[in-house]
């Protein structure tokens, strides 16, 4: 048999039935049943037969529903404002002595009206009041919150304003202090609608830039009279929507995040303004499952190692960060932009230990405190870095899936770009001498590119200090599964890396670093010369080309060219592939004090530089050449005058005649002259002392190149004595 109960609520079937709307049961008897209408202003309680009203349901012509709470009711006390609380305890102060201890069908009974008189006298209020609060107090389930106000029900949302009395909505404008009909609001139209609608729309796709140039635009374009010739006058007066009307009722046309979709466009809606509805790390399964990596241009200026007079920009920073740990495994600072050279040393950089890598920045460390040189089994990474040849490349010698996002969503790689700013807050780059700090120079601040100091080496170790401050503090709480709450982990990167290897189910891959080098490393055919394997500039050498002889046969015979694999942070890490796979090569002795240690980029600037010629020089050496030119044509017309007056030779025959005999004269000549220089020498060695009479030693004068000697002869002379 069906159980009726207290406060239950019957609604009427899609057959006729007893009950014409929802009622709510007050009281049950034998016979009857109490019902009252579902209503915030019910009318007075009714009796049913109790049979019949089963009957109903039975048949499906009434339905015995579950209750649905009205919104307005179910709020807390913190969300209801003081002034409501007061009016709900006031009302309820009305009742609460009538229906405290009583039940529904007790004060229904046949004394229903005295006893509702005798409460409505003592409590000082009128009857009808009493049973208007009784009746909302039973349909709304006998609680005190049914006196709570329902104020959505109240204005008319949605609903058009009626202005057929032909008000002018608005305050009346005034002008200095009087009330004035003109300029201001005015009673809208459809038409004036649909001018601001249009008018709106341009603020909205971004088409205007104000609301101020829609409203002008929506003047010139609808309330411009037409002049008899079909020319625009001047507009009417009185007959255009207010700068306020345009706003009001533009708004009702486009709300705002249609304004954020359209006015700043897609791309930036989607990487700013949309709806999160996932995680990074959602699906993964560990550590080394998901890299990410990008690049960005450094907040700082830097100088050349070699001469620190040189400025060479700001560098570009690689990064590589593991998704599930956030945990940043390989960096590379470079002078290359985004590219695909850029980007696979990064990942050479997290694929490889970082013991031998910090040390070479002055930066000591242990395995542990950076335990990251595993091969991922996805990477993530951007259309500059990735999409290329050798990206696939990459992707079949490794095994890795490599996922190339699509252009203007840096939201979907959103753990990378935020490492970044991460980095920016360990460094403090906009404090660094040299740093670009985030406010724009005013005029006359001092430019801050003439603070530069660091050079490339000193700001990757900032950066490796820096990278290994955020894995050892950055707070992730958030990642903290449930097993690694219960083993006690902390709730830092390398913490969650370290549990996450121990306990992943991903077995990291591990390569040789011959494939890793054949990967990932750059490489480029290099001639081998007479003085050693050329490659930018700087001759190298090995065992190999040295037990090959590959120098003598590639100058004597054919020139012969060699794959070279090198590493951009240094000048000094290239290898050639030979039989016993990856063999190093060595700068030669001669060069090796020249460029040893330093970085690819910075052989390639100084070669650039020393190259280059500055005016002066330029204009010495023309001017040197251009007066060597003309001593020489001096010295040949001097000769050429000589041999005219000599006369020419009998016979072309004579003139070669007896060489030899010749040049011996000639050469003797020279003998006599030079020991002519020899005696004068001797004079002015051994000065005669005071008093005594001495003869100069006369002989032909002595010419430029037998002073020069003299000049030897004496030093040599008095570095003896001495």
């Amino acid at each position: 048999m069906l159980d009726l109960k207290i406060n239950s609520i019957v609604t009427p079937g899609e057959e006729p039935s007893l009950l014409k709307k929802a009622v709510r049961i007050l009281g049950i008897d034998d016979a009857s049943v109490i019902v009252i209408e579902l209503s915030t202003n019910p009318s007075k309680p009714w009796q049913i037969e109790r049979s019949v009203l089963i009957d109903d349901i039975d048949a499906g012509r009434a339905i015995l529903s579950r209750e649905m709470v009205p919104l307005h009711l179910l709020r807390s006390d913190d969300e209801i404002s003081e002034n409501e609380k007061s009016s709900r305890n006031r009302n309820w102060s009305l009742i609460r002595g009538l229906v405290e201890d009583r039940s529904a069908l007790e004060i229904l009974g046949p004394g229903f009206g005295k006893l509702v008189a005798r409460h409505a006298l003592e409590a000082g209020v009128e009857r009808k009041q009493i049973y208007r609060l009784l009746y909302r107090y039973w349909s709304m389930g006998q609680t005190p919150n049914a006196f709570l106000w329902n104020t959505s029900a109240c204005g008319g949302r949605g609903k058009k304003k009626d202005r057929s009395s032909g008000i002018i909505p608005g305050r009346p404008r005034k002008y200095r202090g009087v009330v004035v009909n003109d300029g201001g609001a005015i009673t809208l139209e459809p038409r004036h609608l649909s001018h601001i609608r249009l008018a709106y729309g341009r603020v909205a796709s971004g088409k205007c830039g104000t609301l101020k140039d829609a409203h002008k635009w929506m003047l010139n374009k609808f309330y411009r009279e037409t002049l008899p010739d079909g020319s625009k006058g001047n507009i009417v007066r009185g007959s255009y929507p207010t700068t306020t009307q345009l706003r009001y009722h533009g708004k009702l046309f486009f709300d705002d995040l249609y304004k954020l979709k359209v006015r700043g466009g897609s791309v930036r809606y989607n990487k700013d303004h949309r709806a999160i509805v996932g995680a990074a790390s959602q699906g993964l399964m560990g550590a080394t499952h998901r890299y990410e990596i990008d690049s960005t241009i450094a907040d700082v200026y830097l100088v050349h190692r070699v001469n620190r007079l040189w400025l060479i920009g700001r560098p570009i920073l690689y990064v590589v960060v593991d998704t599930f740990t956030r945990m940043i495994v390989g960096i590379h600072v470079g002078l290359e932009g985004p590219s695909w050279n850029g980007a696979r040393h990064a990942i050479y950089n997290a694929c490889t230990p970082k013991v031998d890598f910090c040390k070479r920045y002055n930066v000591e460390i242990d395995e542990a405190d950076w335990p990251c040189s595993h091969l991922p089994v996805e990477i993530v990474a951007d259309r500059a870095e990735l999409l290329s040849e050798a990206g696939a490349t990459l992707s079949q010698s490794l095994g890795l899936a490599v996922q190339i996002l699509p252009p203007f969503r840096p939201d979907w790689k959103g753990i990378i770009e935020s490492r970044f700013r991460l980095i920016n807050e360990h460094l403090d780059l906009k404090f660094v001498p040299g740093g670009v700090d985030a406010r724009k120079m005013e005029r006359g601040d001092r430019d801050y590119q003439l603070d530069a100091i660091l050079d490339i080496d000193e700001f990757t170790e900032m950066v490796i200090v820096g990278v290994l401050a955020h894995n050892k503090s950055l707070r992730i709480p958030h990642l903290l599964s449930r097993e690694m709450i219960a083993d006690g982990i902390e709730a830092t990167p390398i913490a969650v890396w370290n549990w996450s290897k121990a306990n992943s189910p991903i077995n990291s891959k591990v390569v040789s670093p011959a494939e890793l080098k054949i990967a990932l490393l750059p490489s480029q055919e290099c001639r081998i010369s007479r003085g050693g394997i050329v490659f930018q500039g700087v001759q190298y050498t090995c065992q190999t080309a040295l037990r090959e002889e590959w120098l003598e046969r590639s100058h004597n015979l054919r020139t012969k060219y060699v794959r070279v694999f090198y590493d951009p942070n240094s000048i000094e890490n290239c290898w050639i592939k030979s039989e016993a796979g990856f063999e190093a090569l060595t700068i030669v002795p001669q060069q090796r004090q020249k460029y040893g240690g330093l970085r690819m980029e910075e052989v390639l600037d100084m070669v650039h530089v020393l190259n280059q010629v500055s005016p002066d020089a330029r204009y010495d050496s023309d001017n040197t050449a251009a007066l060597v030119r003309g001593r020489q044509e001096e010295i040949l017309d001097r000769a050429k005058a000589k041999r005219a007056a000599q006369g020419d030779p009998k016979s072309n025959a004579d003139f070669k005649r007896d060489k030899r005999a010749k040049r011996a004269t000639e050469a003797q000549t020279e003998r006599d002259s030079h020991t002519a220089d020899l005696n004068q020498l001797r004079v002015v060695d051994h000065t005669p002392l005071a008093g005594e009479n001495s003869r100069p030693v006369t002989g032909r004068p002595s010419s430029t190149r037998s002073a020069a000697f003299l000049k030897l002869v004496v030093s040599e002379g008095s570095e003896t004595e001495t």
